[in-house]
């Protein structure tokens, strides 16, 4: 990124700080979604501006992403902040509310945490949508590699946010493959009280997060309450 571009994204994140200081943003990382040491500078941006952070990664079919919650840990420690790796393994609705309490220990004792979830990817998503609804999490963000804006006629780069009920019918046309069933779930995500939900292309994005949420026109997809 170019040193005009960050002072230029240092800029607006200032002002920007001041919406979002004490709140949580959840953020689920795709397999191949991610460079941990790019990400997680994003994130210890995010920190700097008192915005707190969890960010959730699947687990299961995938070995190579305990390296990958490792990595992130590691980038993120600083003498001022320690992530918690905490792992969910949910199998069975009950084991929601039995997990909570520990959940909410890790996320009150530390402003940056990595969630591993023991699961399909489908089902991480949807771990990273309940810890949205259950902090009250201000911003869900979905990096996936193959998301292409285009894809909505609505939220797209430079446009205003539309409701859930202005997406839903574009939602058929999508097809049944991983992009779609992203912007399912923001749909379900923002229907659910999370006040907004992005859909960020990560291919060629080296810091994705920051591109979508601190740039005015962004380079995603952002759907709102």
């Amino acid at each position: 990124m170019m040193d005009t571009e960050r002072v230029r994204i240092i800029t607006e994140a200032i002002t920007y700080s001041r919406r979002f200081a004490g709140n949580w943003f959840v953020v689920h990382a795709r397999p191949g979604s991610i460079d941990p040491l790019a990400v997680s500078s994003d994130i210890l941006m995010l920190r700097s501006l008192g915005i707190h952070v969890a960010v959730v990664v699947p687990e299961s079919a995938y070995p190579e992403l305990d390296a990958l919650a490792v990595d992130l840990r590691k980038a993120l420690n600083r003498d001022d902040l320690t992530a918690v790796v905490l792992h969910w393994e949910e199998t069975r609705a009950q084991d929601v509310a039995r997990q909570r309490p520990r959940r909410w220990q890790a996320m009150g004792e530390s402003a940056a945490v990595v969630v591993v979830v023991r699961c399909a990817e489908e089902s991480s998503r949807e771990a990273a949508l309940t810890l949205a609804v259950e902090c009250g999490a201000a911003k869900l963000v979905l990096l996936e590699p193959d998301w292409n804006p285009a894809a909505l006629p609505v939220g797209g780069p430079g446009q205003p946010a539309p409701s859930a009920d202005e997406v839903r019918p574009y939602l058929p046309g999508l097809g049944p493959d991983s992009a779609a069933a992203a912007a399912a779930l923001a749909v379900g995500a923002v229907e659910a009280g999370v006040s907004e939900v992005h859909i960020v292309p990560t291919e060629g994005n080296p810091h994705p997060i920051l591109l979508e949420i601190f740039t005015e026109a962004g380079i995603g997809t952002w759907i709102g309450g």
